[in-house]
């Protein structure tokens, strides 16, 4: 009589519960890829789902709906969670919103907050927190002089300089208007 288990063991499955953290995080960049390129509108949670391996329901059951994730897609990404470089607080700032998924948050709101009057607020306040945090600032109003500073540098360079227009994953500098 032949043995008709394997002599290996079996392969352990790796819980539920231990993968819902990092699938959170794959959500969420899904989302970022998926609304920038369509649109709040046009952006379907069914192809954020697709996009990040799960289903329409495990969007739902971590973010409650399409504005519940699209509020955790720019506070969590509005800024590195660390900040890019050194110097100044505004410094520090502006080379971190270099950062792609800084960048495409930024270019996400712009667009779609004539539709989402609320979300410029929701920018703001985003990185406003993720500013204090990286410094431990006790004053607001440093940060909010350290987020103008930085801002308004920005501003100046798009006007000189023109703007970035996304042409796939290569940005292209075009003449502001």
């Amino acid at each position: 009589m032949t043995n008709p288990l394997p002599d290996k063991p079996p392969v352990r499955r790796i819980p539920n519960f231990r993968r819902q953290a990092g699938r959170r995080d794959e959500i969420i960049a899904a989302a970022l890829e998926v609304f920038f390129k369509h649109g709040y509108e046009a952006g379907r949670l069914e192809d954020v789902a697709k996009l990040s391996g799960v289903g329409k329901s495990a969007v739902l059951y971590h973010f409650g709906s399409k504005l519940g994730l699209v509020v955790r897609v720019v506070a969590e990404l509005c800024l590195p969670a660390k900040p890019v470089g050194t110097g100044s607080t505004d410094k520090l700032i502006e080379s971190s919103l270099a950062d792609p998924a800084a960048t495409k948050v930024l270019r996400f709101v712009m667009t779609e907050q004539r539709r989402l009057p609320s979300l410029g607020r929701l920018y703001v306040t985003a990185i406003m927190r993720r500013v204090a945090s990286w410094q431990g600032l006790d004053s607001i109003e440093t940060v909010r002089q350290s987020v103008g500073q930085a801002y308004g540098r920005m501003a100046t360079r798009v006007l000189l300089e023109g703007y970035p227009i996304n042409q796939g994953d290569a940005y292209v500098r075009q003449p502001a208007v």
